[in-house]
């Protein structure tokens, strides 16, 4: 395995890695500000319906006025705004004429963490996988272009095979379905701390911690997921500018150090076809947090055969790439000819 392979496709994994680490930061943010409106949503339910300092389960369980019903009404609206194709149908319990407080609460929490899911979580989220995708492809045709010394004119990428991508199920699920899980365990937990908190008579600090320690978990998987999607879709853009140029053979690159695993360690060098590539199997990510990315692999250094790989897509036009010229000058040249 050449040193150039191992230098550039590591850089192209820590570009995309960089870029979801980037959206993760803001959406850690978005976390926070959410963990916050839960709290003042649980304080304004606690000390509207408290009774000598206190709020017990049955003082819960009164059903709201019509005035209180026309605020949660509100209160589901405001939070339901600028949601977009994401603003899935609220609980039916929300629009009920005989709610309970409790019932109430637990759709002002629905909404909250709806809005949160929904607009920066899934929509923002999907943006930056789409990203990921279109670097990985661009920087891999530019490495193989560079190897080569010329460049060859390839296909634009498909929106739809992203899309595609996107709703796949790898590792048994896809991106909005593990993700939507996630917000619906979120509630469920939530919902549960606040009844056994109810039950017991514990103050509103005691449901603000239990909620804080909630979202922090949730927040991990939040992360835990953006990463496996990411890793998936740039080693995905990887073999598709693989299979535009021609090569057949890829050789497995795993980041070596104290943290490697065991399964990247024994995988590190083996050789696979490019059309048996089969992800999580002889193709990475290899599990959750995997590092290990790929690399073309050449049978011998005949850069006549290379060459005829390269110009079978699109039209087959090849132009000079000097060996200084850089990733950005390269995408500004050539991706607006694609």
């Amino acid at each position: 395995m050449s040193e150039y392979w191992k230098q550039r496709q590591m850089a192209t994994y820590k570009a995309g890695e960089m870029r979801v680490n980037q959206y993760f930061t803001k959406l850690e943010k978005v976390f926070n500000q959410a963990k916050r409106e839960l709290h003042k949503t649980i304080e304004v339910f606690y000390y509207r319906y408290s009774e000598e300092n206190n709020i017990t389960y049955a003082a819960a369980q009164k059903k709201l006025d019509k005035e209180e019903l026309g605020e949660l009404k509100d209160f589901i609206d405001l939070a339901m705004q600028n949601i977009g194709k994401y603003n899935q149908t609220v609980n039916n319990m929300s629009i009920k004429a005989r709610i309970t407080r409790y019932q109430a609460l637990e759709a002002q929490v629905d909404a909250l963490l709806r809005q949160l899911y929904a607009g920066n979580y899934q929509a923002e989220g999907e943006r930056i996988m789409k990203e990921v995708y279109a670097e990985s492809y661009y920087r891999t045709w530019f490495n193989i272009d560079q190897y080569h010394g010329f460049h060859a004119a390839f296909s634009r990428i498909d929106p739809i095979t992203i899309e595609q991508l996107l709703k796949y199920p790898f590792n048994g699920a896809n991106f909005s379905t593990r993700l939507w899980k996630q917000k619906a365990h979120l509630q469920t937990q939530l919902m549960e701390a606040m009844t056994t908190i109810l039950v017991q008579g514990k103050n509103p600090q005691a449901m603000a911690v239990e909620f804080a320690k909630k979202m922090k978990s949730k927040k991990f998987d939040a992360y835990r997921l953006l990463q496996m999607e990411s890793s998936f879709l740039m080693s995905e853009a990887t073999h598709a500018a693989y299979r535009e140029n021609g090569i057949k053979k890829y050789q497995i690159l795993a980041t070596l150090d104290s943290k490697t695993c065991g399964i990247c360690g024994d995988k590190d060098g083996d050789v696979y076809a490019v059309d048996k590539a089969v992800v999580g199997e002889n193709m990475p990510p290899f599990h959750c947090f995997c590092r290990c990315t790929d690399v073309p692999y050449y049978d011998d250094m005949d850069l006549t055969d290379m060459s005829r790989a390269a110009r079978e897509p699109g039209t087959g036009k090849i132009y000079d790439v000097p060996a200084d010229m850089t990733y950005k000058e390269w995408k500004t040249r050539f991706i607006k000819e694609a």
